[in-house]
């Protein structure tokens, strides 16, 4: 495994089919006012979505960008009547953080497919499996590939994405169905990649129903965030380590004396992390800011029943 084939990332004309599509079957709370530019004056109307309508961005005009604050995220939406809430996965203490990321991306988008057609996908990931399936296609060890075997940036997300692509996740089997042959999987069709400075772009695919995944750098502070709580991302290199994370909603806050639009994660480390007392000491979710963000990768799933 050397090579990897980067597809094309959604058209814009996309997302906006798709809120044409579907925006009259979902449950969300929109952005509804309307932004005049303080600059210019001119008027816009919210940006139409998918799952939620989001404030302008900024102005076309004269370029003075909208800092209204909003936030929301695809857990808490609902697509015709159908939750698009999904599991917390725990990668305990192995370097999987790519693969469950994935695995997470997966699981959203399947749920959001699912639900376009009025039915829950919700089936359980053997991920282990899919550990198994990668050391051996691969011929490395998932989490500690070669260097010179990996993305530019040092990223083994495309190296997992051609694994899913050609041999997909299994899906658990109970006890009754230990018959069934060959076990059921679930691929991806195509996989493509983001400038994660292309902050606007990425809130639309987070709108229009593309959860991501994520790269960012987490330091020892990182096992200490509460449930919904921003984090700063260390800047150097070579006190942190690279993680993978799952993006599932967006928002706009004060990032010290600016503005800035922040990512909501979900985190591979099971429903315990990033614990809250409000939450019965659960938790899973936390909040980065976009300026932390490394790396960003989408995908699209093959034809499925699961």
């Amino acid at each position: 495994m050397g090579s990897w084939v980067i597809g094309p990332a959604p058209e814009i004309s996309e997302l906006d089919e798709r809120a044409a599509l579907y925006r009259d079957k979902r449950k969300a709370m929109d952005y509804v006012s309307n932004w005049i530019c303080p600059g210019c004056r001119k008027e816009y109307e919210p940006i139409k979505n998918m799952l939620v309508d989001l404030p302008p961005f900024g102005c076309v005009d004269c370029g003075l960008k909208n800092n209204a604050a909003y936030e929301w995220k695809i857990t808490q939406c609902t697509l015709n009547g159908i939750s698009l809430d999904f599991k917390t996965y725990d990668q305990k203490l192995e370097p999987h953080c790519t693969l469950y990321a994935i695995t997470a991306v997966i699981d959203c988008t399947r749920r959001l497919e699912g639900a376009q057609k009025g039915f829950v996908f919700s089936a359980p990931f053997d991920i282990n499996e899919m550990v198994e399936t990668y050391n051996k296609r691969t011929g490395f060890k998932l989490g500690n590939e070669p260097q010179d075997k990996l993305y530019e940036t040092y990223d083994n997300c495309p190296i997992v994405m051609e694994v899913l692509k050609s041999d997909g996740i299994a899906i658990s089997i109970g006890a009754s169905d230990v018959t069934t042959t060959p076990v059921p999987r679930l691929k991806i069709r195509s996989y493509f990649r983001v400038d994660p400075k292309d902050v606007l772009y990425i809130t639309r695919l987070l709108a229009g129903g593309f959860p991501l995944v994520a790269g960012i750098r987490h330091g020892f502070l990182f096992n200490y965030l509460s449930d919904g709580q921003y984090y700063c991302a260390p800047t150097c290199e070579n006190t942190s380590d690279a993680h993978a994370v799952a993006l599932i909603g967006c928002g706009v806050g004060s990032n010290g004396n600016k503005t800035e639009t922040f990512y909501k994660v979900r985190n591979s480390h099971g429903i315990k992390a990033h614990s809250h007392y409000q939450k019965r000491e659960f938790g899973g979710d936390f909040i980065v800011w976009s300026s932390d963000v490394t790396d960003v990768w989408g995908l699209y799933l093959a034809q499925h029943e699961c």
